[in-house]
């Protein structure tokens, strides 16, 4: 198995508990990182409900232009909206009109200084309020990808 297929198999096992711990409609991690070829436009893991669609492959989002994700590098810190019909920073449209995301959070995965990434929470069914333990579910899934991005050989 080769380091980038490790990543990828590690942050699915990761995504996957923290759909459960969450009870999301769909994780993900996004990630620019050359060694393993990944690009912050498409997936690198993901975890999905039953009926949810996979964003794997969908290009069609300029994700580091996004309002959110630019709050994101600005602040630091998870990005927590409870309801994406009623924020001051919109998602992305073919997130919210393509996939049907009503709430979502976005916790950022940082290295040596960079935002090189995020762990997005996704919810379709409804607006939704994300509690402390979700928070905390998401920022503990954040430290365990650092872990296997650290630890990859």
């Amino acid at each position: 198995m080769t380091p980038r297929d490790r990543v990828i198999a590690a942050a699915e096992d990761v995504l996957e508990r923290l759909l459960v711990a969450t009870g999301a409609s769909r994780t993900t991690l996004r990630l620019d990182d050359a060694e393993c070829g990944f690009h912050i436009d498409d997936v690198v893991a993901e975890a999905l409900a039953p009926g949810e669609r996979t964003m794997r492959g969908e290009g069609t989002i300029n994700h580091r232009a996004a309002n959110t994700a630019q709050w994101v590098e600005m602040h630091r810190r998870i990005l927590v909206q409870d309801d994406l019909s009623a924020t001051d920073f919109p998602a992305p449209l073919g997130l919210t009109a393509g996939f049907g995301v009503k709430a979502q959070m976005l916790a950022p995965v940082e290295r040596e200084g960079r935002l090189d990434g995020w762990i997005s929470v996704h919810e379709a069914k409804a607006a939704r309020h994300w509690s402390g333990e979700d928070r905390n579910a998401a920022m503990r899934a954040v430290a365990e990808v650092l872990a296997v991005l650290a630890g990859r050989t």
